[in-house]
């Protein structure tokens, strides 16, 4: 009498293919949700960005007179509350502890000495910085340009 069916061997060899499916499938949907965390981040840090900015716009080059000392262009940290209150405009308080730990700084470089024979063009590297996060999980944007002094 013949037996239909499956046999022990292809029961074993379905159910691996079967779990190695399913693994790839659950990385994958980890890079996913680490992928969807990051994008928030990066999105709520141009949010800290464009508020820092608004609060803090960077002066037309004939108001800069010494650029390494203006008040207008190094901000030392401030923090999204503390900018809110500054443009007295409200947040609610679940959507404000999405932005705790993120801040706002903006700094001039400082310029090397220059040697004799070179000119100064009166060009300073201005950093502005949104961080968050703290310890070794700290992550920051940072903007790079040029700011001329007249």
């Amino acid at each position: 009498m013949r037996r239909t069916g499956f046999t022990l061997i292809e029961i074993l060899i379905a159910t691996t293919i079967l779990a190695f499916g399913l693994l790839s499938l659950m990385v994958g949907l980890s890079n996913c949700a680490q992928m969807m965390c990051l994008s928030k981040e990066y999105q709520d840090a141009q949010f800290v960005f464009s508020l820092g900015e608004r609060l803090y716009p960077v002066p037309p080059s004939d108001e800069i007179t010494e650029a390494e000392e203006d008040e207008k262009l190094n901000i030392e940290p401030v923090t999204v509350e503390e900018m809110l209150a500054d443009l007295e405009e409200e947040m609610p308080r679940e959507r404000l502890e999405a932005f705790n730990g993120f801040t706002f700084e903006r700094s001039v470089d400082e310029r090397p000495d220059l040697e004799t024979n070179e000119v100064d063009d009166k060009l300073y590297v201005l950093r502005t910085r949104v961080a968050w996060g703290s310890g070794k999980e700290g992550y920051y944007e940072e903007l790079v340009r040029y700011v001329r002094q007249k």
